[in-house]
């Protein structure tokens, strides 16, 4: 068959050797091609580290897909950042992430939105959690990085200090001195901080971070002291009176605090009772704190501990490593310190004798640490820092005070349309990012809209000032204040930081106020001098032999003296949209038609006088 088919083609047969030969090289070329197929099919791999790496890396952490999701600026208050992170877990897992790696990089903030953030963590569908502290986690960005099951950290890195503090509009940040209140907030954080400890420590089999430690970032006056079991390699905090009994007779005070300079404030004082609540596990409270031996009757933890309890037969089994803390302030953590204390899942070097952390600086460095072959980073959208700016504070002021200026222009000018145009547009502006955050809900749009019918009732309908104004003031006001409220209830109860909300937002709605009822003083009494807003008042062409100035002197003149009074007749000279000009006896002056509009040449009678606006209707 062969020689038929190369006599055909016009070639010579080939024989064997020259066969096998041009079988060998077609075999090679295919396979190049099924090997550069493969290579464009295949992820994009970013600095994949080698084989032997992966095989370094603990079962427990090795991951082939990382996700990335920032956590950069400020807590707020609003929970914007706790929705957009719970999405972005999701996100990452239905991408099919192994691990999750949360960058953190806050001075904290909110104390309800950090506790929402840190339950989203312990609720992710991806169990594989790791903080990567870059390079701050203060307050309630610790409280987030302990929610994670291990933390890695850059250097210089800062992690600690979560002390609950309030915010005052006109004091700025101040430490809570109301002992009620501070025994409802206090209670959460050490129970958040000692779960996410013993959350840790289960999964690993081991205790490798100390619940004492957890809780000297969350009060000030926790004094430490750090000792290793040499027998069994256990490492853990002792307060005062379980140093006094492992060390008879050696003072607690000889050794500096590792993590403050000061003298030693704190002093043994009784260790809490045990919680017999139903589903509490006791979470004892270093002694000689009188905050954290205030709150632990309170406080609520399920997972149980692997703490070892300590007896006086423990004496002289123990070795003292340093003292960790003196009382004096909530611990602040560096990266050797969260190395030291094994926070840090980092590996270590020696530099000049000291232990020192091996810094986790580029993804690929996260990378290395899960030998992973695929990373994708997951940051806040656009759309998400959008609502942020639209909720801050002075922006929604700003936006106030414009939609109630716009308001007045358009009740006092009907049918201008671009003064309505412009309070409508604030007005959704004020309302639409709070009903996208759960800070605002459909009984503040309600009472909003209510007390903006209730004034163009008062302005249009009813003359004078009454019921109706004043209902619809107070309803506009109220409908306000509220948006500034999480509707969902979203502080704790009694953590007061949903009594702060309401503050911030009255205080915001007073000045908002203030400001709007000064600006409209000042455009009502130079309305139609206004370069722009004079051309929202219509005017008719006055005939060519009508003075017009004249007409404007003559009502500029006896301006100290009353102009009319209600009864007074008179007749339009310009339309009333509403605002025109009107002859009265001898004197031309500037009103406003009560009731719709009035054309050129009618009859009027003054029904309202004041120092603002005179008020006219036509006689029928």
């Amino acid at each position: 068959m062969q020689p038929a088919l190369d006599s055909l083609i016009g070639r010579p047969p080939l024989g064997g050797a020259a066969r096998a030969s041009l079988a060998r090289r077609l075999l090679a070329l295919l396979s190049g091609l099924l090997a550069l197929v493969s290579l464009a099919l295949s992820p994009i791999q970013a600095g994949q580290p080698p084989a032997e790496t992966a095989q370094q890396v603990p079962a427990s952490r090795l991951a082939r897909n990382v996700a990335i999701i920032s956590v950069h600026g400020p807590i707020d208050e609003r929970g914007v950042m706790a929705s957009s992170i719970r999405r972005r877990i999701e996100m990452a897992h239905r991408a099919g992430a192994d691990a999750i790696v949360f960058d953190i990089n806050t001075p904290g903030g909110s104390v309800d939105t950090s506790l929402r953030i840190s339950n989203a963590i312990k609720q992710s569908p991806v169990a594989n959690t790791v903080a990567w502290i870059n390079p701050d986690a203060i307050s309630g960005g610790a409280i987030v990085a302990l929610a994670c099951r291990e933390i890695i950290v850059n250097d210089p890195a800062k992690m600690g200090d979560a002390m609950p503090i309030m915010i005052t509009p006109w004091g700025g940040p101040a430490s809570i001195r109301d002992t009620e209140l501070l025994k409802k907030v206090l209670p959460v954080l050490v129970g958040e901080v000692v779960d996410s400890v013993r959350r840790h420590n289960l999964t690993f089999g081991a205790y490798s971070w100390d619940e004492y430690l957890a809780q000297s970032i969350v009060a000030n006056d926790v004094e430490l002291w750090f000792v290793r079991n040499p027998s069994t390699g256990v490492r853990l905090c002792i307060d005062r009176r379980e140093f006094e009994m492992l060390f008879p007779g050696r003072s607690p005070d000889a050794l500096p605090a590792r993590l403050a300079g000061a003298p030693g404030t704190g002093g043994a004082g009784p260790q809490p009772a045990p919680s017999s609540q139903p589903g509490r596990v006791n979470v004892p409270a270093p002694s000689g704190s009188a905050k954290l031996a205030a709150v632990a009757p309170d406080v609520a933890v399920s997972s149980p501990t692997l703490r070892p309890t300590l007896t006086p037969a423990d004496a002289g089994q123990w070795e003292l490593i340093d003292r960790v803390t003196d009382g004096s302030a909530a611990a602040l953590f560096n990266a050797a310190d969260m190395l030291h204390y094994g926070l840090a899942a980092n590996a270590s070097t020696t530099v000049a004798g000291v232990v020192v952390p091996v810094p986790i600086r580029t993804e690929a460095d996260v990378m290395a640490f899960f030998g992973a072959s695929n990373i994708r980073r997951y940051d806040r959208t656009w759309s998400e820092g959008l609502v942020l700016f639209m909720t801050n504070m002075i922006v929604r002021g700003v936006l106030m005070v414009i939609f109630l200026v716009a308001l007045f222009g358009e009740m006092t000018n009907p049918g201008a349309m671009l003064p309505g145009a412009i309070a409508l547009v604030a007005l959704l502006a004020l309302l639409a990012p709070p009903l996208l955050i759960g800070m605002a809900g459909w009984w503040e749009v309600a009472a909003i809209l209510a007390g903006i019918a209730l004034i163009g009732l008062e302005a249009f309908v009813i003359p004078g000032f009454g019921v109706p104004g004043i209902l619809g003031l107070f309803l506009l006001f109220a409908g306000l204040v509220g948006t500034f409220v999480p509707n969902s209830g979203g502080a704790f109860p009694g953590s007061g930081e949903g009594r702060n909300d309401l503050l911030w937002g009255a205080v915001t709605m007073i000045l908002s106020f203030a400001t709007a009822g000064v600006s409209i003083y000042m455009i009502s009494k130079h309305f139609a001098s206004l370069p722009l807003l004079g051309l929202l008042v219509l005017r008719s062409n006055p005939p060519e032999d009508e003075d017009e100035t004249g007409d404007t002197l003559l009502s500029a003149m006896g301006e100290d003296e009353p102009a009319v009074a209600v009864g007074d007749t008179g007749a339009t000279i310009t339309p009333m949209r509403p605002a025109g000009r009107v002859q009265v006896g001898e004197r031309v002056i500037d009103a406003v038609a009560e009731f719709g509009f009035i054309e050129s040449g009618r009859a009027v009678r003054v029904v309202n006088v004041s120092a603002m606006r005179v008020g006219v209707e036509e006689i029928s």
